[in-house]
């Protein structure tokens, strides 16, 4: 009796391992995110918006030109002064939300745009049709 209980427990473990590698696969990991943000701001830094459009998840249809464009002019930002990742303050993930049928990813951060200090939270999704940031909100 002892040795079945020993060996049911073994491959629920086992169970459970294959499991939680599997859902890690499905996710965002963090160093990804990170980078896909990174180029994104490289890009709207260089006013390259072909690159920054790119790096996008497929549903985004907003275009980065007109909506860091606006930003400069309403909040006086000047985004190819730099922008300057100071300290990352918070994150949410999700292996799987509903909302966008897929694995979800915000990262909160203290910023630099030339010499103005913002916090950004920047947005990623992971799902059937593609992977790329959602949304970025920017406030001083």
């Amino acid at each position: 009796m002892k040795r079945v209980f020993v060996r049911s427990l073994w491959v629920v473990l086992a169970c459970v391992c294959v499991l939680s590698l599997v859902a890690c696969g499905a996710g965002i990991r963090g160093e990804d995110a990170k980078a896909t943000i990174r180029g994104f701001f490289d890009a709207v830094e260089a006013e390259d918006y072909a690159a920054a459009t790119a790096l996008l998840h497929p549903s985004c249809t907003v275009e980065p030109e007109t909506v860091f464009g606006g930003m400069e002019e309403t909040m006086g930002l000047d985004f190819q002064a730099g922008i300057e990742i100071k300290s990352y303050t918070g994150m949410a993930a999700a292996l799987y939300d509903s909302s966008v049928d897929g694995a979800t990813y915000a990262l909160t951060m203290k910023a630099a745009v030339g010499d103005q200090a913002v916090e950004i939270v920047v947005e990623l999704v992971k799902n059937d049709e593609g992977y790329g940031i959602t949304n970025v909100e920017i406030s001083r």
